[in-house]
């Protein structure tokens, strides 16, 4: 979404094609469905920073859909304008991400803390993961097979959330399976990508995006519980609102 060479748009290799629109379609309809139940249904109901949030996401999913089509119609120079403006989107769409999360979590009851210092984690960790995605993708600007491939990192750390939020509406009794199913999901995907990407430059960004994710989980298993983890929260929790 940055900069670019006019060579190297030109190559336009794999996942610039059409597919990469159908990709991102999947994925916002995904995040419409699991967020339906909870914010879309009762938007009314939500408060300004959650309106916020959900803007700021609308409009890295345009951008996301903008730039493979600017570099498709060879129109690099209006995609360089407009990726630039992912320097200013993406720390806001951050702070967003954790202003929300403190929000949640100053809100917690005795009852629900261990349940929002999870929730908090799950927030700090796809923050986190997508940060890293978008910087990795700025790192390889130049090179538009990795470019490409990272920034649609971006927006597969929207599969966890959203497919968790779905599952815990219209399952029953969820229970402790929610994650393996949405990372699962989401593995499933990245293998797909990895084996259309086969043979082809851009695939190291999909392998390096699954180790990134499979840390993550693991990681998910052990870091909510430990007492460090919930000082962090509290602290978080605690601290002032303005």
């Amino acid at each position: 979404m940055a900069v670019i060479s006019n060579a190297t748009a030109t190559r336009r290799p794999g996942l610039w094609g059409t597919g990469s629109t159908v990709w991102i379609w999947a994925l916002l309809a995904l995040a419409v469905a699991g967020f339906w139940p909870s914010y879309v249904r009762r938007i009314g109901e939500a408060d300004a920073v959650t309106h916020l949030h959900a803007a700021l996401m609308l409009s890295w999913f345009a951008m996301l859909f903008v730039q493979p089509w600017l570099i498709r119609s060879r129109r690099v120079a209006l995609h360089r304008s407009v990726g630039k403006l992912s320097y200013a989107l993406v720390p806001v769409l951050i702070l967003s991400c954790l202003w929300l999360s403190r929000i949640r979590m100053a809100g917690a009851t005795p009852q629900s803390f261990d349940f929002q210092s999870f929730i908090l984690y799950l927030g700090v960790a796809a923050s986190a993961i997508f940060l890293l995605s978008w910087a990795l993708a700025i790192r390889h600007r130049r090179d538009t097979a990795l470019h490409a491939r990272y920034m649609v990192g971006t927006a597969l750390t929207l599969i966890d959330p959203a497919l968790a939020r779905l599952l815990i509406a219209t399952m029953p009794n969820p229970g402790p399976w929610v994650p393996w199913i949405s990372y699962g999901l989401l593995f499933v995907i990245l293998g797909v990508l990895i084996w259309r990407d086969r043979g082809r430059h851009g695939q190291r960004a999909f392998v390096v995006l699954t180790v990134v994710f499979a840390i993550n989980f693991a990681l998910l298993q052990v870091v909510p519980r430990t007492e460090g983890w919930q000082a962090f929260a509290r602290w978080w929790g605690g601290l002032p609102l303005a």
